[in-house]
């Protein structure tokens, strides 16, 4: 159940063993809760309540992760009936504190944890449960390490996730660990599993890991279904060498307590729809510990693994300098450069180099004119749920980067670019998420971005055409190439202000890209999931977003922009700005990653209304990052709602 983590997991679904391999008849049982009272035991069992929690100074809303529910203790949330502890999200308007301000939330639940109460380092935990249908709905039984730890803080200090369902994919379960450096330079790993036998998440299921020395196994009713042997432990943020290992097996030799809960929304399967019931129950029998014969004995050496740091045999670049392989969709398959497991699309022919991943979205793939036909028949719930790519891209440190590629819809329609990493790098985003605008006639696009991570040559290109209609995308001509050397950190203005034309007087240019159609708008950027819901306008040195027809279901739906803000870690910031609404409404304001995990270094709100004040947040940065971005997130209201926000005067400074 981890913070601020990407919200989709490589398919593993293989079963690795159909035979019950665990090793109970040599454990021997050390803490056990067979809920067999008429309540939670608070001598066990701690409640955790709200919609976030306190990271140092700042605020973290939705548990990192956008969800939508208000955690409580109240009976009707979490209670003790039959001999199982019940977990009820239930779909009811609550308001309650929410850091320093306070929330009004559309569904409550529960979430016990045994942190302070019960921990152990090493063992089998076994715990029996059934788990909720319906989309939205996120079951959780997991392990965090008891504080304090000597491996700073999360996931450099690991998180050991025992089970995780989607709502919304009764069939598959979720097991994974998070670890690596200090968040947000964090990683994870883990497998997507099909229950054995033909089994379901609304059935009752006996989920369980042994974790000894240097190995994590996990098990379904005693059968073996994911393995981990490999992680690492950062002592330094951001690591960028082998010299900065905690020593292994790091971090998963401290004390983890346990936690259960049901969350509802957010990253992991999205938040509720039309056919999601108004409540949800998450049962557990059991929760067991065991202490195991193994778990005394050495983890042996560290083992050979990948880090972000570690080089990769880069794939050449095309005599053009062009990254993309194929970016023409007219390879044949017999090109000398195919070899055997070289991907392609399903239903597209010359498509080699190529690889589609769908979430919860559809797409049928062909040629047509020359050129890649994606055509998109259910767009999903998240703007990676219809994902073409192309994966081995050489994306160098210190380089500047453009993206280019040829693009027509039969509807106009956004899209999502990306240039990132996989998995071993937490799949960030080194171009940030950039929206495209795809229009109805074939239109050259062009994205710039300077590559400030560590070298990777395994990058990948996205198009992520998934939450914003249905209906073909053609795609042609595409290339990824190295234009030159990125620039350092954009120094203050004159005044000292880290944003850009904050008075709204400087007009974009070919150089310095804006708002399109709207003077006075460089260095800013709008965006809307419906961009016909949204339309800015500037007028002495005020800007105003005019929202019609906003959709609530989440802040960032509506956004003003500037990335390129420059943060060193450890110093203190000032924000300030003025705001006012054409009614009340309360907006997010946010300073932080653009793109990978989207980590919050500034999560705060502010509550506008039709007369103008002066907001001020301050925040420490928490690690260097000199292309943050500084974001006003404004969706908010009753579906269908219109309204305007305007602001001027931002200001942000580092203080003395």
């Amino acid at each position: 159940m981890p913070r601020s983590t990407l919200p989709f997991l490589l398919p593993l679904t293989l079963l690795l063993g159909a035979c019950n391999l665990t090793n109970a008849s040599t454990a021997t049982p050390v803490w056990q809760e067979e809920f067999s009272g008429n309540s939670l035991d608070t001598s066990r069992w701690g409640y955790q309540i709200g919609n976030g929690f306190m990271a140092g100074s700042d605020y973290v809303a939705g548990w990192g992760n956008n969800e939508l529910e208000y955690y409580t203790d109240r009976a009707s949330n979490v209670s003790v009936q039959g001999g199982n502890l019940v977990i009820t999200a239930r779909k009811e308007k609550i308001t309650g504190p929410a850091g320093s301000t306070t929330g009004t939330f559309d569904w409550t639940s529960g979430r016990v944890r045994t942190a302070g109460k019960f921990s152990r380092t090493y063992g089998k935990f076994e715990i029996r449960a059934k788990f909720p249908r319906g989309k939205g709905f996120w079951p959780a039984i997991w392990m965090l390490p008891e504080e304090p730890s000597p491996y700073a803080s999360w996931a450099a200090n690991g998180e050991i996730d025992i089970a995780e369902g989607w709502g919304s994919k009764p069939t598959e379960l979720a097991q994974t660990i998070h670890y690596g450096g200090v968040w947000p330079n964090n990683v994870y790993s883990g497998a997507t599993v099909n229950f054995p036998n033909g089994g379901t998440m609304d059935q009752w299921h006996t989920y369980a890991v042994e974790w000894t020395p240097g190995k994590i196994q996990w098990f379904i009713d005693g059968t073996l279904t994911s393995e981990k042997t490999q992680w690492w432990s950062a002592n330094k943020n951001p690591p960028t060498s082998d010299a900065d290992l905690n020593a292994w097996p790091a971090p998963f030799d401290r004390p983890f307590y346990l936690l259960l809960n049901l969350a509802v929304g957010g990253n992991f399967d999205g938040n509720p729809d039309a056919t999601t019931p108004d409540q949800g129950q998450m049962l557990v029998d059991y929760v067991r510990v065991y202490g195991m014969q193994n778990e005394t004995g050495s983890a042996g050496p560290r083992p050979d693994m990948t880090y972000p740091w570690t080089p990769k045999p880069a794939r050449p670049a095309l005599s053009d300098g062009n990254l993309v392989y194929n970016g023409s969709f007219d390879w044949s398959d017999t090109d000398p450069r195919v070899t055997p497991d070289t991907t392609s699309l399903s239903g597209a022919a010359n498509s080699k180099f190529w690889t589609l991943y769908t979430s919860d979205g559809q797409v049928t793939l062909s040629n047509d004119a020359g050129a890649l036909k994606a055509d998109v028949t259910n767009a999903g719930s998240v703007n990676y749920a219809v994902q073409v790519r192309q994966d081995g891209l050489n994306i160098e440190s210190g380089g500047k980067y453009e993206v280019s590629f040829d693009a027509w819809a039969q509807s106009a329609r956004p899209m999502m670019l990306k240039v990132g990493g996989g998995q071993d790098r937490g799949y960030a985003a080194y171009s940030g998420e950039q929206p495209v605008q795809i229009g109805t006639t074939k239109e050259r696009k062009t994205v710039t971005f300077d590559m400030k991570a560590t070298t990777d040559a395994a990058a990948r290109l996205e198009f992520n055409l998934g939450n914003a209609g249905t209906g073909p995308v053609w795609f042609d001509n595409v290339v990824v190439r190295r234009v030159g050397t990125a620039a350092g950190a954009r120094p203050p203005a004159a005044d000292g202000n880290l944003l850009y034309n904050a008075a709204f007087t400087q007009d974009a240019t070919a150089t310095v890209p804006g708002i399109p159609g709207v003077p006075g708008s460089a260095y800013w950027t709008t965006w809307s999931n419906v961009p016909e819901r949204l339309t800015t306008g500037i007028s002495g040195s005020v800007i105003t977003l005019n929202v019609k027809d906003v959709d609530p279901a989440n802040n960032w739906h509506v956004q003003l922009n500037q990335a390129e803000v420059p943060l060193t870690a450890g110093k203190s910031y000032t924000l300030t700005f003025k705001g006012r609404a054409s009614d009340a409404r309360e907006v997010a304001v946010v300073i932080g990653e653009n793109g990978g995990s989207y980590a919050r270094y500034l999560d705060g709100k502010a509550a506008l209304g039709a007369t103008e004040q002066t907001f001020t947040y301050t925040f420490t940065a928490p690690v260097t990052n000199i292309g943050a971005q500084f974001q006003i997130l404004g969706a908010v209201g009753a579906a269908g709602s219109s309204y305007g926000l305007s602001f001027r005067d931002f200001r942000l400074v580092q203080n003395p």
